[in-house]
This record gives C-alpha cells, structure tokens and sequence, in this order.
C-alpha cells in the first residue's frame, strides 16, 4: 500500500509539473508573438518610443475600454504618451483588419481650423503629422472640412486607403473626451463635389479596400514618367503613388530598361507630340501612354470614364493594363503594415521630413513654414523654419507663405499681368 501511495504521488508531481511546462510555453509564445507583432507593425517606427507595444478596442459609438500592454504602461511612465487610440491595417486570416499601431491625423482647412484642430487631438492624446500641404506617410487618419477639395493630402490619403474624416469627428470625440468610432464621420455619399473633381464615394471605397487586401490604390502598378508635369506636379505625383503602393520606375529617359522588363503605363507631359523619338518607344512596346489626371481620377473619381486621359490612341492597351491593376488589387499583402521604407520601393530618400534650408534641421516642424499654397500648385514646397527667415518671425502667418525666390517670382508675373491689362486698355 505504501508503493502505490508513493506511486499516486510521484505521478500528481508530474501531472503538476506538466501543467507548470505548458503554461511557461504558453506564456513565452504570447510573448513572443506580441513582440513580432510590434517588429512588423510599427507605421512610424522612427517615431515610436522603445518597448512600443499596444493593443485598443473601440466597440460600436465609441463605448468600450482600453487593453494596453505592460511596455505601454512603462512607456507613459517614461513620459512617452502614446495615446487611446490605436489603429494601422494588418491584413489577418479573416480577411479583417487589426487595430494595431498609434493614429496620426494630418489635417486640411484654414491655418486657424488646423489650430483648433491640434488642439482637440493633443487634448485627446492624439498624434500629429507635421502641419503641411504635403502628404505624411505615417499619416492615418485626415481631417477634411466642409468643403471636400482635390488637393495633394485628399488624393494621397484615398490611395492610401486611410480613414478621410469630416471635422465633425473631433468636435463629437472632444465632447465625448476620447476618440470615438471613424465610420460614422467618414466622409462618403453619392454624387460628386460641387467642382466635380472628387467623388464621395472614393474615401471608403480605397478604406475599404486596404482593409480587405492590405494595400492601396496603385499596388503593383509600375509607372513611367515623361516630360513636364504641371498639375499635378513631379513631387506630388511621386508621393501619392508611393503612398498607394505604385511604383515609379523612371521619370526622365532613357527608359530603355524599364520598357524590356514592363511597364504599365507611361504618363507623358502635355503637348508632347506623337513623333517624339521616346513616344515612338512607348508605342512600339505597346506601353499606354496617359496624362496626370488618369492616376488622378482613378482614385478620386473612381467609377467614372478615364478614357479622354489616354494619348496617341492607346485605349486597348490601356484597358488591358487597367484590367492587370484590377486583378492584382485583390490580391492579399500580410505585411503590408511594414513601414514603407522596408518595402524596398527604390526611393531611398525621406519625402517626408523637409529640413530647413537656412539651418539645415529636420526638428522642430510645428514652427517649419512650406513654400506653397493649400492645394500645392504654386511654390516650390522647401522648408524654412519662422526663427531662420529673413527677417525672423515670431509666429506662423496666416495664410499661405512663400520662400523669397517664389514671391519675387510671383511679384514679377502680377507686375507683368498689370502691365499687359493696362496696355489692352490703351
């Protein structure tokens, strides 16, 4: 009897010591993957504190609470604020979306709305891309007043699949004193803007899409770029195709390479004839040749007829390119919450931080003045920061603000517009 008490109890310590096994691996594998999840998910990760892991939910009207990790803890601790709002795309087996990742807003209106605007999400413990006309790439969430304009940020965001939000969202989660649920402030109904250059129906349409595929607009899209492009421009064209997961092969001859490994299209500049010795090159590898306003309006204006964008007669061509862009839309990206940078997309420079160009520092963006207007067609878009200008400001402007080289430049077209009105008159 004493053998079989003995053997009881020598068979209950293993028993016990199997459970004690299972839960240490349990607890390791947890670890594990909370730390591979935080490796390949960080949208901003220059901008992330060390040890940055978090996890929110928000459920239906903004009720519900917060799960945030021990670093998470410890990072608000070190003074690190990482905010109550978590959300960056992460495609998972369901076909859905986690809410992994800090959100950014960018913002668009008038200076003193953008203000006020910073104000209720540092309230909030939001956070915020630096204030200017161009697109953020960390950016998550835009803020877009009444009324909805085609400028850079509003193109940018759509192919980027990003939450494009009425400024009634930060009014409503300033009252509630958290951030609350997106769809319901999104910006999205039938018909178009009273200009007609957007469709309300574009923001959720390439939301929507992201979170489904994992991707924008332009995935695998591969792109040439020949001759002048006016509006919108070279810069803005290379962010918001990046920004949409498309690629820029080339924007200045000799293309040749590019043209034996395939090109989906070529977006040629305005007034360039068919006899041009690369035109000719584009036509005899049946690349379709497009303008600006093809890219344009496919993410703006999604649904509507493209074809008085296309040149020189390459419509069959273009329909079969469309088609390969529809195909591989559908197409399902795991990783595509990996910072852009890792995506090896061949630009290896920062579009995003704009150093000062009398300093030379890419710090302090909240008193960094861009060369350029809100839809980001006049200027040159450089940096220069209030305290370095000529002579030093104590304030950001009202209104839009231009480098000295492009108010001079400006100054001498009006001077001249007055000059030939006054000569007509004579």
């Amino acid at each position: 009897s004493e053998a079989v008490e003995l053997y009881k109890r020598d068979a209950a310590l293993k028993d016990k010591q199997e459970v004690l096994k299972n839960n240490i691996s349990g607890r390791h594998k947890k670890t594990l993957a909370i730390k591979q999840k935080k490796k390949s998910l960080d949208p901003g990760k220059e901008n992330n504190p060390e040890g940055y892991c978090s996890v929110s939910f928000e459920s239906k009207g903004g009720e519900g609470g917060n799960l945030v990790s021990k670093s998470d803890e410890k990072s608000a601790e070190n003074g690190h604020v990482s905010g109550g709002h978590e959300i960056d795309p992460l495609t998972n087996k369901a076909g859905k979306v986690a809410s992994l990742g800090p959100a950014w807003f960018i913002l668009s209106g008038h200076r003193f709305q953008r203000k006020e605007f910073q104000a209720v999400i540092k309230r909030l413990r939001g956070r915020l891309c630096r204030d200017s006309h161009h697109w953020s790439y960390q950016a998550t969430h835009f803020i877009v007043p009444d009324p909805v304009r085609r400028t850079e940020k509003f193109f940018a965001a759509a192919a980027a699949g990003r939450w494009i939000l009425k400024a009634d969202y930060l009014t409503a989660s300033s009252e509630a004193g958290k951030f609350l649920e997106e769809e319901p402030f999104e910006w999205n109904r039938k018909g178009l803007t009273e200009d007609g250059a957007v469709s309300f129906e574009a923001p959720r349409k390439w939301r929507l899409l992201r979170e489904r595929t994992g991707h924008g607009a332009f995935y695998g899209m591969r792109i040439i770029i020949y001759g002048e492009c006016i509006a919108p421009t070279l810069d803005t064209l290379k962010r918001v195709v990046k920004a949409g997961d498309g690629t820029i092969l080339a924007t200045s001859p000799p293309y040749t390479r590019f043209l034996k490994s395939g090109v989906d299209f070529a977006v040629v500049g305005p007034g360039m004839p068919s006899v041009d010795s690369w035109v000719q090159e584009f036509l005899r590898h049946e690349v379709p040749c497009i303008t600006a306003d093809y890219l344009v309006e496919y993410v703006c204006k999604p649904g509507y007829s493209l074809e008085r964008h296309i040149l020189y007669n390459t419509n069959t061509w273009a329909e079969k390119s469309f088609a390969n862009l529809l195909n591989r839309s559908e197409e399902i990206v795991v990783d595509s919450a990996m910072p852009l940078e890792e995506h090896g997309d061949g630009d290896d420079d920062d579009d995003d931080d704009i150093s000062c160009t009398v300093c030379g520092s890419r710090e302090r963006g909240e008193v960094m003045l861009i060369c350029g207007n809100e839809g980001g067609t006049v200027g040159c878009g450089i940096g220069t920061h209030i305290d370095c200008c000529n002579p030093p400001m104590e304030a950001i402007p009202e209104g839009d603000w231009f480098c000295a080289k492009c108010s001079i430049s400006r100054a001498k077209r009006a001077l001249q517009r007055t000059k030939t009105k006054s000569l007509r008159r004579k």
